[in-house]
């Protein structure tokens, strides 16, 4: 059966119902398969993980209260998700790992129904297990999916409103068509409450699907009443949660307003680096194209080398290389968070620079492979390159949602926060979009060199969350250690993580951007004293921290030993072993 086939009517989308016990078995396999893995990171340990440790707050009130209280760091609504976690915390009690616990399911949800949505674009039984454990094996999920972050969540509502419309797509009658846009629409607004991006299926997936189905009788009528109904339940939810106190709801221009412009010169530079790591995430099928440089013209080699060369010579020039967009890659995995700065320097991913750097160099050359195959497959003329995409469902059902994606990512790179984890709700379409490319110019079978890298992927995503996980209990332990001798949390420094919760524990994060209620932000010099090797960018937000010892994993000149025993902890990457230490804070 092939990928896509062409009606003089409307694109329609393979049979959903061929070969459906095997399809079931294979969705479940694969969501058995990735929860399994999640939870030989073993993530137990009490300390939030990146920002959940605000939403677990949020959790921790609603669950005794019935009432949502933000607290000064949330920019994602979160909605449904506190609800979820309060339902867990009110059957077994609060606590981190009950919190990770609730995320299993959500994860498990969201890999079966990304194999469906697969099958359903018509990726064969093989493919579309391969491109589902690569989105659900990819060491940018383990992390997000072993936290209470927001990111996973928003992922299953986009994939549900995606199974929705292929569904109406798919659909013989106008009547069922309509209903299943309208489930689509219901379930993207109510969902994407977790967070606020994730509303992009309602107002541009849903829409795709309708022009699709445009020549079915009253497909547009209910298309244009839907996206209306959409906007109108979004913009009241975006109003409700503007007058929250403490939340911090952000504008999508803010950030370019906020720099003046000066920021829109690092856009394109942000925009490119996700390009590469999005190549990087999708590698076990990207490398499939590797084979494709023993037809490589002749008169292309030249030029192919000249272009290897330079994407070589930029990766040393400008200090950027593999996995070019940090947090999760590089942060999370291999780098420790000091007590002297919040977010330390990052100069290595698992490999020094020069090897990052050919590593890298060696990713782009198979990506270049691609773009020469991608080039070679268009048209001869723009009108037939258009008629052909036309042709594609996967192409127009995901075109507009990946373009609008996009254009949402340009503000958080005009100020240098764009970060890798953002691109996971991108990550789904490259790989459908990859998939469908493959068997379209290659053949049915992704070859064994994929399986490989995936397997190579699926173990760094393992060890790295492992260690991740390691150095956080090591840190937790030694916290409460000092707070077993009697010194009181709030007069101990552990980091990012345990200072957001030991804040939000006492009141809000004294965040400047607070506007509600008037006056609730107020300035406060956390390092009033400290040498500025030791400060910490986060302390001026944690009033309720009046620090005398910290925890770190680095014996500093500007701190001063302490009698407390360092606690030790075993890495699976190297370095394999490493020690967190509490110091005191000597102030000058």
């Amino acid at each position: 059966m092939s990928a896509t086939q062409v009606t003089p009517e409307v694109v329609t989308l393979p049979d959903a119902s061929a070969g459906q016990a095997s399809r079931f078995r294979n969705g479940v396999l694969c969501a058995l398969l990735v929860a399994v893995c999640l939870w030989a990171c073993w993530p137990v340990f009490e300390m939030g993980l990146m920002d959940d440790w605000s939403y677990a707050r949020t959790v921790q009130v609603y669950a005794s209260t019935g009432h949502f209280a933000y607290n000064g760091w949330a920019t994602a609504m979160v909605g449904w998700q506190i609800a979820w976690g309060a339902l867990f915390v009110k059957v077994f009690g609060f606590s981190f790992t009950i919190l990770r616990v609730a995320m299993l399911p959500i994860t498990m949800a969201s890999i079966f129904l990304f194999h469906e949505v697969l099958r359903n674009f018509g990726v064969n039984p093989r493919n579309a297990v391969i491109g589902t454990l690569t989105l659900g094996l990819s060491p940018l999920l383990f992390p997000l999916a072993d936290s209470f972050m927001t990111d996973v969540p928003g992922l299953l509502v986009v994939l549900v409103c995606l199974y929705c419309c292929q569904r109406a797509i798919a659909s013989s009658g106008s009547r069922a068509a309509i209903l299943w846009l309208l489930l689509a629409s219901a379930t993207n607004v109510a969902g994407g409450t977790v967070r606020q991006i994730a509303w992009l299926g309602a107002l541009v997936i849903v829409p795709s699907a309708g022009w699709m189905l445009r020549r079915r009788r009253g497909v547009v009528p209910a298309c244009v009443i839907l996206w209306l109904a959409s906007f109108a339940v979004i913009e009241l939810c975006m109003r409700w949660f503007v007058h929250q106190p403490y939340s911090l709801p952000e504008s999508i221009l803010a950030p370019i307003l906020y720099e003046k412009m000066k920021g829109l010169v690092q856009i394109p530079g942000d925009i490119s680096a996700s390009l590469l790591c999005s190549l990087l995430t999708t590698f076990p099928i990207v490398v499939a194209w590797a084979g494709s440089i023993r037809q490589l013209k002749r008169s292309a080699v030249p030029k192919f080398g000249l272009l290897l060369a330079a994407f070589t010579l930029l990766q040393f020039v400008g200090r950027r290389s593999l996995p070019w967009l940090s947090h999760i890659y590089l942060t999370e995995f291999t780098q420790h968070r000091t007590a002297a700065k919040d977010v330390p320097d990052v100069t290595s991913f698992l490999l020094p620079h020069w090897a990052a750097a050919m590593a890298g160099s060696a990713v782009i050359a198979v990506g270049l492979l691609l773009a020469i195959d991608l080039h070679e497959s268009v048209g001869p003329s723009l009108k037939v390159c258009l008629r052909n995409l036309q042709s594609r469902p996967g192409v127009m059902l995901l075109g507009p949602y990946a373009a609008v994606y996009y254009l949402l990512l340009c503000p958080r790179g005009a100020v240098g926060g764009l970060f890798d984890r953002y691109l996971l709700g991108i990550l789904p379409v490259f790989i459908v979009w990859l998939l469908l490319f493959y068997q379209q110019r290659r053949g049915p079978a992704l070859p064994r060199s994929s399986i490989v890298v995936l397997c190579v992927f699926a173990l760094v995503g393992i060890a790295g969350t492992h260690d991740w996980f390691a150095w956080q209990r090591a840190r937790v332990t030694a916290i409460d250690e000092v707070i077993a001798s009697g010194v009181p949390r709030t007069q101990i420094r552990g980091g990012f993580e345990p200072d957001g919760w030991t804040q939000v524990l006492h009141g809000y994060i004294n965040d400047p951007r607070l506007r509600i209620p008037a006056n609730a932000y107020q300035k406060f010099d956390g390092n009033a004293g400290v040498p500025e090797d030791c400060q910490l960018e986060f302390a001026d937000d944690t009033p309720a921290i009046h620090a005398e010892l910290t925890v770190g994993f680095d014996r500093l000149g500007c701190f001063a030993p302490t009698n407390y025993p360092p606690v030790n902890y075993t890495n699976w990457l190297p370095p394999f072993h490493g020690t967190a230490y509490v110091q005191k804070i000597v102030r000058q």
